[in-house]
């Protein structure tokens, strides 16, 4: 599956899921709740995705010597020979530390583990924090949905409404029905649930 039609599929999925689940089950509790849930279970792919591609390059990378051709502010250019013989260049951006980055240099020679099945290499350093550092993204994850869930338990008793009118706007009253936030009434949550709407459009039709 495409990342177009992923997203595509993701977002009709959010959509479904507003216009079935969360305009049902209104409270506001559940609806941040599912805000945290769903950020956290995005995080946890990350985790995994991220967590699959080192532990391959464990399993298969190949470690080499690279020459360092060129640094740049957020990339790095190296020259070296694969398995088979073959001379190949290759960029590195993002994922190096600043103390990593500073500790290679322009003419000389750093220690790098390539990846035939990928084509990309990391720096050797760079592997092994990546590797110890995952479980911190897996907690940032764990961190997400114990929030999910103290704001469902404590905000349960809030409950959110759509007005009749198709707008976006949305407001929120308590257990007596007194309205304590209204979006259309408050500037500065207009604001943010136009921008938040459109910037959605906008990523998703310009994929």
């Amino acid at each position: 599956m495409t990342d177009k039609l992923q997203v595509l599929c993701f977002g009709a999925f959010l959509m479904a899921y507003y216009y079935f689940v969360l305009r049902k089950y209104n409270t506001l509790g559940f609806r941040m709740f599912s805000l945290f849930f769903f950020i956290g279970l995005s995080v946890s792919y990350w985790w995994y995705s991220s967590d699959q591609d080192l532990k391959n390059i464990q399993q298969n990378g190949v470690p080499t010597q690279a020459l360092v051709l060129k640094k740049t502010a957020n990339s790095l250019e190296v020259s070296f020979t694969n398995p088979s013989g073959k001379s190949l260049v290759r960029t590195q951006t993002g994922g190096i530390s600043v103390d990593e980055f500073a500790a290679v240099t322009e003419g000389q020679t750093t220690p790098i583990l390539y990846s035939p099945r990928s084509d990309t290499f990391y720096l050797t350093s760079s592997f092994q924090r990546q590797l110890n550092d995952t479980i911190y993204i897996l907690g940032f994850a764990g961190v997400l949905f114990l929030i999910g869930t103290l704001c469902w338990i404590f905000l349960y008793k809030y409950r959110v409404h759509a007005y009749g009118d198709g707008s976006i706007f949305e407001y929120v009253t308590d257990e007596s029905g007194k309205v304590v936030l209204d979006d259309a009434q408050n500037g500065l949550t207009k604001s943010l649930r136009t921008y938040s709407t459109m910037s959605k459009l906008f990523q998703l039709f310009s994929r």
